[in-house]
């Protein structure tokens, strides 16, 4: 190990992951998750960046328009994620 440069943990991650998957665990990987439960519904993300582009209002401005006639209520950073 001292002689390839790596640490006893990096060793151990990684033949964890080829005895688990063979060479293809050894292969690189994308660190994202293959699914996100909190994202925001495609329903609700279509109209609101259709609308975000009509009205050209900030994410601020556009959540609390949202929240009011439409009862969608959601954050600042969210509008602007979409």
């Amino acid at each position: 190990m001292r002689e390839a440069g790596i640490s006893r943990r990096f060793l151990a991650k990684w033949y964890a992951r080829w005895r688990t998957h063979n060479e293809n665990g050894l292969l690189d990987h994308s660190p994202r998750p293959p699914i996100s439960p909190a994202r925001t519904p495609e329903d609700i993300a279509d109209p609101v960046e259709a609308l975000r582009r009509q009205t050209r209002h900030g994410p601020a401005r556009f959540a609390t328009d949202l929240q009011r006639p439409h009862g969608v209520t959601l954050a600042p950073a969210t509008v602007h994620r979409i």
